[in-house]
Order: structure tokens, then sequence, then C-alpha cells
């Protein structure tokens, strides 16, 4: 296993440029790793500390800094920001993940497409290979509805729930719809009809 000056170093040589500034927080660039829960609810999300930096491939984020933030309860929540499932990812320490290589084989991880995200001077494009309209999420995974369109943009954009979802109880009678609420086929901004 390499450590992270190592690992760095080899994909510095693959064109990556590491990132790990400590500004506005930007869930495009930055993955919650832990979550200070401020005594004020409505106290804005602020980075405390990088955990690790993020790396760039030209325009396409190859890989997010994860963060440790501090934030009151109305924009994240210990327990739910920090440990609720992290969708596109493989593998986390202390947090279950929901990836579309999961549980198809030793080779799956090679046939499965990446999740693209894109930021240019002009435009940014959150999951940009995406076919379905995250206004309409469709008849996959669970029933219409059951999150509010904010949530599902949240869960977009963060690869995770950040509060308790306002429909809880009618989620949690779905059985396991933590790891049921399939965001894959959505993008940002939504696809525009005729393109």
């Amino acid at each position: 296993m390499l450590d992270l000056e190592h690992y760095l170093e080899l994909l510095g040589r693959l064109g990556m440029v590491p990132f790990e500034e400590t500004g506005v927080f930007d869930p495009f660039l930055r993955e919650i790793v832990e979550v200070e829960e401020a005594a004020d609810p409505d106290e804005p999300i602020r980075i405390t500390e990088v955990v690790w930096p993020g790396l760039w491939s030209g325009p396409l984020m190859f890989s997010r800094a994860g963060v440790r933030i501090r934030a009151g309860a109305h924009h994240a929540e210990r327990g739910v920001a920090d440990r609720s499932p992290l969708y596109w990812t493989f593998l986390r320490r202390h947090r279950p993940t929901v990836d579309l290589s999961h549980g198809w084989g030793s080779n799956s991880q090679w046939r499965t497409d990446f999740r693209l995200d894109y930021r240019t001077s002009k435009e940014e494009r959150v999951n940009a290979d995406a076919q379905a309209d995250i206004d309409d999420p469709g008849d996959r995974g669970l029933p219409r509805g059951l999150l509010t369109a904010t949530e599902r943009r949240e869960l977009l954009r963060h690869r995770c729930l950040l509060r308790t979802p306002s429909n809880a109880e009618a989620l949690a009678a779905t059985g396991s719809w933590q790891t049921d609420l399939w965001p894959f086929d959505w993008q940002l901004p939504p696809r525009q009809t005729g393109r």
C-alpha cells in the first residue's frame, strides 16, 4: 500500500494536480469525513481540517479532498453527513459505501463506468454521462417522491445525505432505503430535451 507521499508522486507523474486549500466548502471539491456539529443549527459548513488532498486531471475531478467540517444541523448532521452511505465509492473506513461495481465479482471494478464530474471556467457538469432527469427520479430504486428535489440534488453533489430526509418514516418502511437511493442515473445541470 502506498503512503500519501508516494501516491501523490505517482499520480503527479500521470498528470494529476493535487489541491487541498481550505476555502469555502464545496461538495464538488470535498468529501465530508467527519462532522463537528455546532450549537447554532444555522451555522454554515466550515472546513476545519483537510484529511487528504484532492486531485484534478485537467477539468476532470479525479478525486475529491477529504475534510473535517463544523456545521449547524440545518446544513450537515453529525452521524448523517459523515456516516450515511457514500455513493460512487468502492471503500471507505468507518462508512458504508454503494458503488455499481459491488457484488459483480472481481472484474466488476474494471467494467463499471466512472462517474465524471467536470469544471471549467464556463460550466460545471456533475455525473456528466448520466441519462435520467434528476427531477423525475423514475422507477429505479425508491418510489417517486420519497426524496425532495433538494435532497436529490444534495445526494448527487455530496454523494451522500447531509441530514435526515424529510420523509424518513416512509423511507424506513421500504427496508434498506439508505443503500437503495440510486442516484447513479442523475446529472446536474439536468439534461436538456433534445441533447
